[in-house]
């Protein structure tokens, strides 16, 4: 198997692997929950906020960790650019679609106990069980997540300390994104310190066409930082 097949293969599987044992927390806090107090609704819309990070994360990793090991296996920066896009375009809405799976499960384990499924914050879906716009939902915000990561960790990689500069243009695009799903996003201090608060009409076309549009964006704003990026010493 070649790259991007063998590098989605393996972030697939360890995002599996996460997901059953969150999913397992998530139970047993719910369970908790329930001997000390009342299941009000979802527990499992809360633990939603942890797995940006991870695909925030993977974003990162995919070019900081993998780019000069593929650079120094003989890919050129333009092929790696292009198979990193690839995987983050699978990697999003096969993790949106592990998300999706566990608002089913968690609907499964309230209707056996008797408890409310309900939402405590804005979504671009009303209800648990509107699979389909749950994992649109999740696919857009994991897409413009992971691009943001990307360049995130190609400003890092190439600046170091400069890197920094990118993290307000990665928190405008995530922004943006939630605007465009309707949710609520929880960036502590950031949203404060960057003034930034979207609004966006509600509907299905404006969420796909402007989340779309913004995981773009943060790849085509990622491409001018890698495409003669020297390799660096990691020892370094």
């Amino acid at each position: 198997m070649r790259f991007p097949t063998r590098l989605l293969a393996a972030n697939l599987l360890f995002a599996a692997l996460l997901w059953a044992s969150y999913l397992v927390v998530v139970a047993l806090i719910t369970l908790g929950i329930s001997v000390f107090n009342e299941v009000s609704g979802s527990v499992w819309e809360p633990a939603g906020q942890l797995p940006r990070w991870y695909v925030l994360f993977t974003g990162v990793t995919l070019v900081r960790e993998y780019l000069p090991m593929y650079i120094a296996h003989g890919q050129t920066r333009r092929q790696f650019g292009g198979q990193a896009a690839i995987t983050i375009a699978l990697f999003a809405p096969c993790v949106a679609a592990l998300m999706t799976a566990g608002y089913l499960l968690e609907n499964g384990l309230h209707a056996l106990a008797g408890w409310p499924q309900g939402l405590n914050r804005p979504h671009l879906f009303a209800s648990t069980s509107q699979a389909a716009l749950i994992f649109t939902e999740y696919t857009i915000e994991y897409l413009v997540w992971a691009a943001a990561g990307a360049l995130i960790g190609a400003g890092f990689y190439r600046w170091q300390g400069g890197g920094l500069l990118t993290i307000p243009v990665g928190v405008a695009l995530v922004l943006v994104a939630a605007g465009a799903t309707g949710t609520e996003l929880r960036i502590p201090i950031a949203t404060r310190l960057f003034g930034f608060d979207v609004d966006l009409p509600p509907g299905l076309p404006v969420t796909l066409g402007v989340g779309l549009g913004v995981f773009l964006l943060g790849l085509a704003l990622t491409w001018p930082i890698i495409r003669d990026v020297p390799l660096r010493n990691q020892q370094g």
